[in-house]
């Protein structure tokens, strides 16, 4: 496939280009593999109230039904919903914003036991439904993880929303963090474009990061392709099954194992959500993320991890290039027999990078 920079004029090259060089590798299956990671200690600061209106009601589309496998189906019970207070310009009131997180007695015993909480982001258009085989090796290690949908992706609310731009997601981000984190610094991490993602919430608000976890990220390719007066026609092919079953393809390492129909399956059912087809046009209308001045403003220590058979991204292009702009300091990790999303196809060996990483002092 052509550069980002060389894309074609037609609208169904443009949403191809960008899908597969952002990593949009939305769905997965496989069997759970090897052994729970160690768990983290820290000192102990005092243990704060959560007062907020969360919900466990998350509409789920009808097609939901369709899905198999087990561990997609328990991470789709965990979701919750939370109004968020955003400010005026992102929407007209407070947003329904989707998550999966700690009870809230999970959550005050990591605060009293001093374990940093760790805020995943997943990839373009895609849905927290993405760590769902990570999940559950963190918190069998002692963590506190919060897996967020990103405005206008997910299964989050989207009435009265204006913006699903950049600033928009990084506001959405933000409220996340001050309402329901209550400005606890962060282990904050993301895949692929949700990487990138992170680096641009790590840079607008430094304080709220301790530590940066980026996997197979992308930080180097800019902008969205304009969709143009046939915008509507290429968000219907973006959501398609032709187009989400290439991504799959191309996400693994392991195709026969993991890139399955179940698993396109998971990948594109927010797609079907009520609002999806207007919220993706108005992102990529917005001109998309502008990464690659960012990377060397990273401040936050950094584990980055990198399937190392990824064919979304370049790594003999990526991982140098990377490795020379983070000014931060870095630790790297090959993550073997591995694609474009090891936090999936290997979750074990990246659920213990994580943990042993998060343990080390910086």
């Amino acid at each position: 496939m052509a550069p980002l920079k060389n894309r074609s004029s037609t609208w169904l090259w443009a949403v191809l280009g960008f899908l597969a060089l952002r990593g949009a590798v939305l769905a997965w299956l496989g069997p759970s593999t090897s052994t729970t990671p160690k768990t983290l200690r820290r000192a102990a600061p005092a243990v704060a109230e959560l007062d907020l209106d969360v919900s466990a009601t998350v509409e789920m589309p009808e097609s939901l039904a369709e899905i198999q496998e087990e561990r997609a189906l328990a991470a789709v019970a965990r979701y919750r919903r939370v109004e968020l207070k955003v400010p005026s310009w992102v929407s007209e009131g407070p947003i329904g914003a989707a998550f999966i997180g700690p009870s809230e007695e999970a959550r005050r015993k990591a605060i009293a036991e001093g374990r940093t909480p760790l805020l995943l982001l997943h990839g373009f258009d895609s849905s927290s439904l993405e760590f769902r085989r990570l999940l559950p090796l963190l918190e069998d290690a002692g963590m506190e993880v919060y897996l967020l949908d990103l405005l206008g992706w997910g299964f989050g609310g989207i009435d009265g929303v204006k913006d699903f731009s950049p600033a928009a997601k990084r506001e959405h981000i933000f409220a996340f963090w001050d309402q329901v984190l209550q400005r606890r610094p962060v282990a904050l991490g993301g895949g692929s474009l949700g990487g990138g993602i992170a680096m641009d919430f790590c840079v607008a608000h430094p304080e709220a990061v301790e530590k940066m976890i980026l996997m197979n990220p992308q930080g180097f390719i800019d902008g969205a392709p304009e969709v143009g007066p046939l915008g509507g026609i290429g968000i219907k092919v973006l959501g398609s099954w032709p187009l989400r079953w290439m991504a799959n393809q191309m996400g693994y390492f392991d195709k026969e194992s993991y890139a399955t129909d179940d698993a396109v399956r998971i990948g594109r059912l927010h797609v079907d959500v009520e609002g999806w087809e207007e919220a993706s046009l108005n992102y990529l209308n917005s001109g998309g993320y502008t990464l690659s001045p960012l990377v060397s403003q990273v401040h936050a220590p950094t584990l980055m991890l990198w399937g190392e058979k990824d064919e979304i991204l370049n790594v003999d292009e990526q991982v140098p290039r990377f490795m020379e702009e983070l000014r931060c300091p870095v630790k790297m990790e090959w993550i073997r027999d591995s694609g474009h999303v090891p936090h999936l196809e290997k979750p074990a060996e990246t659920a213990q990078a994580i943990v042993d990483f998060l343990e080390e002092k910086s």
